[in-house]
């Protein structure tokens, strides 16, 4: 058996898909799991009897095929589907990036067939940070909490309708509901619309900063704004069907910083005999659309921000003859998604201090702990702000 050090290959990037993973293990340095080990078949055609250029190609099929194990395993199904022409032309295209060595450990020729064994150790730190710098989520990441501020106008309508002026809308846009959905299917937390003892009478273009009030004070992280607009295109056929154009204009913004962190303007054409219906198919389109665009520019930024955040506090209040259950609490909240790291800062008699190293708000982390249950105990969490939570345990 040879060994090989990583070199560049010229690869069928989809052959993975064919591919039976065999075994993997991960080999540990520094605390957490840096390679990926896989056992892979590979399998290829011999094309005019040169065996050395199959041989080649199987074992290039096999390489391939560890790679892509290691992203499917990184992400939900969802993404993987939704982003597979950027996964593929950014991590599968060039596999040897992510290829620390490999073996193969045996082959077998039957006819025009040949198909390797080859042991792969992957690097899977690099895929993770590829992954993110393309604004992949990876499974298990703390998604954002978003709000949309989008009005919309339809074909024929007089005006532009939207939540937080002067009359109540307690159902989303069109244009906003399909941005909402397709935001919601990648694993995005979309507040609903939200419903006010008497109507806010702000302008369709708020100023930024009541914008931001706003969006802070319905717990959001990010605050999607814009206009979506429906109208008749020029052609028509045969008198009775008629085109119909939407455009959506939208940008997305950190409550937290208050930066512009995405920006996309789409539009979608449909044929209708119905001015209503095609208004409404049109803006759904481009509505979608411009959800799938912002999702990645949304995931780029928010991820470099969850990177540059501080550590989170936890302040544990009522632990004194307690101990047992803060420890359960403790082991809770150190297993949620998203927290990286929790270390004892101070504990006294009655209230333990933590430090935890999250990927998300404050608020977030609070509202992960909240859907936890604990046998023989209950928490009260009754102060949440930016840097600090505050829990109370409650003994029945």
């Amino acid at each position: 058996m040879v060994k090989h050090k990583r070199t560049k290959m010229g690869i069928r990037a989809l052959g993975w898909l064919t591919v039976l993973i065999l075994a993997g293990t991960v080999c540990h340095g520094a605390g957490r799991p840096v390679v990926k080990q896989l056992s892979v078949l590979g399998s290829a055609v011999v094309h005019e009897n040169d065996l050395v250029a199959g041989r080649q190609n199987a074992v290039n099929d096999a390489l391939v095929a560890a790679v892509g194990q290691v992203v499917v395993e990184m992400l939900t199904g969802e993404s993987v589907v939704r982003r597979f022409k950027l996964i593929n032309d950014g991590i599968l295209a060039q596999p040897e990036k992510y290829i620390q060595n490999y073996r193969v450990l045996t082959e077998s020729v039957a006819g025009k067939a040949i198909r390797t064994l080859v042991r792969v150790d992957i690097a899977v730190e690099r895929v993770s940070r590829d992954l993110t710098r393309m604004g992949v989520a990876l499974a298990g990441a703390v998604y954002p909490r978003v709000v949309f501020m989008v009005a919309e106008k339809k074909e024929a309508a007089a005006e532009f309708v939207y939540w937080w002026g002067e009359r109540d809308l307690s159902q989303r846009t069109i244009c906003e509901a399909a941005m909402a959905e397709t935001l919601q299917a990648i694993g995005f937390d979309i507040i609903d619309p939200p419903v006010f003892d008497n109507p806010l009478g702000l302008p369709r273009m708020a100023p930024q900063n009541q914008m931001m009030a706003l969006a802070q004070r319905l717990g959001a992280d990010i605050l999607i704004a814009g206009s979506g607009t429906a109208a008749a295109a020029s052609n028509t056929m045969g008198g009775s069907i008629a085109a119909f154009e939407a455009v959506v204009d939208v940008r997305a913004f950190s409550v937290q910083s208050g930066q512009q962190v995405g920006r996309t303007r789409q539009n979608n054409v449909v044929s209708s005999q119905d001015a209503f219906a095609g208004g409404r198919e049109a803006l759904s389109g481009a509505g979608a659309r411009a959800g799938d665009d912002l999702a990645r520019q949304i995931m780029i930024a928010w991820q470099q921000e969850q990177d540059r955040r501080a550590v989170i506090q936890v302040v544990v209040e009522g632990t004194g003859g307690h101990i047992a259950s803060f420890v359960r609490l403790r082991t809770a909240i150190a297993t949620l998604s998203g927290v990286k790291e929790l270390k004892m800062q101070e504990m006294s008699t009655d209230q333990a201090i933590m430090a935890v190293s999250y990927q998300g708000s404050a608020r977030s982390l609070a509202d992960a702990l909240l859907l936890k249950t604990f046998a023989g105990f209950g928490i009260d969490i009754h102060e949440v702000t930016s840097r600090e939570i505050r829990i109370r345990l409650v003994h029945q």
